[in-house]
């Protein structure tokens, strides 16, 4: 889960205690509604080292919310906690900082304060809310920056695709992307930097293939070639729910599955989906062509796709370590009795493979099943022709900044 950290000071009197301690338990319990992991002083036990702990969520925190009080002054370690994020925030780390205003203080106090630069980012004022109140405001402000980057793989997604948006500044754009990829997030992004990791997050997630031509339409001005054939490559495959393919890359055995798709393209937009829970992955794809000697032709082409995953002429080698290498076998109309010994005979002899099929046989267990895990994945009848029209939008916005540029004139 993404981490929220909560910085905080001690009050002076009963009454503004007892407010920090409302919006604070407030957040608790209404943040991880949003994907956010809460982290807070009070979680620690007795006898811990809290300033080493305290000094390792600062640094690992996706976000923090900061509650100033007017008693913050009292406090140099809130200080220290405000001056760290701050660093980090301006080092270009990927963290939002949310500062909100307590009862009793001001956001002109604020500005004229040695933590001014806090109040840079569009501060909550608590005013006459309660902290529930409070506390909505706060998920408002996070919510769909807390999609689950639960994963190495999915962290370093979410950096490339922010590296692609690198050059647009403009917040103006990116929140019509964010609009265009289905935010519903009505307030202005304080910084660019936000924006462009609100997509990143959003791009976690499940987005209709129709809606990303107009996403990229909204920023592909500002973007380099490079950039925009990289941001494109990234987006295609956003229609493929990451939950629903999971199980390609995950529990430890390999799998045997079929893909109710007709082009290997389809295979592997998915594998690249699955990916953001592993990270490497191979693939190699194979058409069987039916022959007078078909079992030995296709078992020969499979072969020599293994070969080509290992990168060696040596079957009897495995993959590097963390590796996931994938071969994607279209039936061409080959009988599935047929591809079924081919595919028992292939995970027999190559046990680290996985095979995925394209057939819209929703049952496995005729590919060799018995010896690895199994796993169906449906497609609506008229996926792959959506994907193919979003593709061909996406390829002439290409050819349109092929023919233009990024600085010329439009």
């Amino acid at each position: 889960m993404a981490i929220t950290f909560i910085s905080h000071s001690s009050a002076e009197t009963e009454e503004d205690q007892a407010n920090v301690d409302s919006v604070r338990g407030e957040l608790r319990k209404r943040l991880p509604d949003f994907g956010w992991e809460v982290r807070v002083d009070d979680q620690l036990p007795p006898g811990v080292d809290w300033r080493w702990v305290l000094h390792q969520w600062l640094e690992e925190c996706d976000a923090a919310v900061v509650l100033v009080s007017r008693d913050w002054p009292k406090s140099p370690w809130f200080k220290r906690e405000v001056e760290i994020l701050l660093h980090r925030r301006a080092a270009g780390a990927g963290l939002t900082v949310v500062p909100v205003v307590l009862r009793g203080y001001t956001t002109g106090e604020l500005r004229r304060s040695e933590i001014s630069r806090l109040a840079d980012p569009q501060c909550i004022v608590q005013g006459d809310m309660a902290g529930e109140a409070v506390a909505a405001r706060v998920a408002e402000r996070l919510g769909e920056l807390g999609a689950c980057a639960s994963t190495a793989a999915m962290r370093s997604m979410t950096v490339k695709i922010e590296h692609c948006l690198g050059e647009v500044n403009d917040r103006f754009p990116l929140r019509n992307m964010a609009r265009a990829l289905g935010s519903t997030t009505e307030w202005m992004f304080p910084t660019a930097s936000e924006g462009r990791r609100l997509i990143a997050h959003q791009c976690l997630t499940q987005v209709p293939t129709q809606r990303v031509p107009g996403a990229v339409k909204e920023v592909e001005f500002f973007l380099a070639l490079d950039r925009l054939n990289n941001l494109i490559s990234m987006l295609l495959p956003t229609w493929i729910d990451p939950a629903g393919v999971r199980p390609l890359v995950s529990g430890g055995r390999h799998v045997v599955a079929t893909l109710a798709g007709a082009w290997t393209d389809t295979a592997r937009q998915h594998i690249h989906r699955a990916s953001y829970f592993s990270g490497d992955y191979c693939i190699q794809a194979v058409s069987l062509v039916a022959g007078e000697a078909q079992e030995e032709e296709h078992l020969e082409a499979c072969l020599t796709a293994v070969r080509a995953l290992l990168k060696t002429e040596d079957e009897d080698e495995l993959p590097l370590e963390g590796q996931v290498l994938f071969l994607v076998i279209d039936p061409a109309g080959t009988e599935l009795g047929v591809v079924g010994n081919l595919v028992r005979t292939l995970i027999d002899r190559f046990p680290w493979l996985n095979v995925i099929v394209l057939t819209d046989q929703d049952d496995p267990a005729g590919l060799g099943a018995q010896l690895g895990r199994t796993l169906h994945i449906p497609l609506h009848p008229d996926a792959e022709r959506r994907v193919a029209r979003t593709r061909l939008a996406l390829d002439e916005i290409r050819a349109d900044r092929n023919g233009r540029g990024k600085d010329q004139v439009w």
